[in-house]
């Protein structure tokens, strides 16, 4: 699988990505025949875009929501 492709299926499940020393962002959208996402800065509220090939599977990170269970 290549690095794009590894990209495309973790920002497809994403809700934040974060660049090595760079802000926070939420993902807003991913156009992948563009090959390319958005996002909008945590903090700043500016918008990115980002391109697939840019993101550093070794430094970067994504997080993605998980269902939280009630404690009973």
């Amino acid at each position: 699988m290549s690095n794009v492709s590894k990209v495309l299926s973790m920002v497809n499940e994403a809700c934040v990505y974060i660049p090595f020393n760079g802000e926070a962002m939420r993902v807003d959208a991913v156009v992948a025949e563009d090959g390319v996402f958005y996002g909008t800065g945590e903090e700043s509220g500016e918008q990115y875009s980002v391109e697939l090939t840019e993101v550093d599977l070794d430094n970067d990170l994504f997080y993605k929501m998980v269902l939280m269970e009630i404690p009973a």
